[in-house]
């Protein structure tokens, strides 16, 4: 890992400004996402092009046409106590790049930060994006209640992954039961459960 991120750094990224955004969904999605790659990288999709067309929407409104941004994301399927958690880390330049004509160098712009409004305003876009997604592959959980092909094919595996997914004990004599959690008030923060969008301020290289 460390290996990648220094060829990253060194060969890769720009020199620019950077921000990552950590993408998370429901629960119940990150269940389906668990065995679904194909859905993870229509979702990742999803959330790319609804973020890029946020950042265009911005730049033209600054006379930059033609812009064009640029991201590296990193799938996570586990959370902070290794329990089953398919969420999107992506590194997105912190602003866009255009060209004077079609052979000239690039040339780089930054945009200002989100603000609280603008997160509000991709999340819901995002809810509705996603949910479209589901609804047209026939995977909206309403289309198809009560069914799992997963479950039916591998009932234990399933049973161990929906209990990680929840917190909960899967198997022994507390299955069912949340699992115990050793954590000083300090350290203690609400678990997020449902879709959500979160981004750190951005890194000058």
């Amino acid at each position: 890992m460390s290996g990648l991120a220094a060829h990253l750094v060194d060969r890769v990224l720009p020199h620019v400004p950077i921000r990552q955004w950590v993408f998370t969904v429901p629960v119940p999605m990150r269940y389906q996402l668990a065995f679904d790659a194909a859905l993870t990288r229509a979702v990742l999709r999803v959330f790319l092009r609804t973020v890029f067309g946020w950042q265009r929407r911005r730049a033209a409104r600054r006379g930059l046409v033609g812009a064009r941004s640029g991201s590296i994301t990193a799938i996570q399927r586990f959370g902070g106590s290794a329990n089953l958690n398919v969420h999107f880390h992506a590194l997105l330049f912190d602003g866009v790049y255009t060209r004077a004509s079609p052979t000239a160098r690039p040339r780089f712009h930054r945009l200002p930060p989100p603000t609280d409004a603008d997160i509000t305003a991709l999340l819901t876009r995002l809810h509705r994006r996603v949910r479209r997604l589901l609804i047209r592959r026939g995977q909206w959980p309403a289309d198809d209640a009560g069914s799992d092909p997963f479950a039916a094919q591998e009932p234990l595996f399933a049973g161990v992954v929906a209990a990680s997914l929840q917190g909960r004990v899967a198997l022994g004599p507390r299955a069912g039961q949340p699992v115990r959690r050793l954590r000083s008030a300090a350290t203690a923060t609400s678990g997020g459960c449902g879709s959500g969008i979160a981004h750190d301020r951005p890194d000058v290289r």
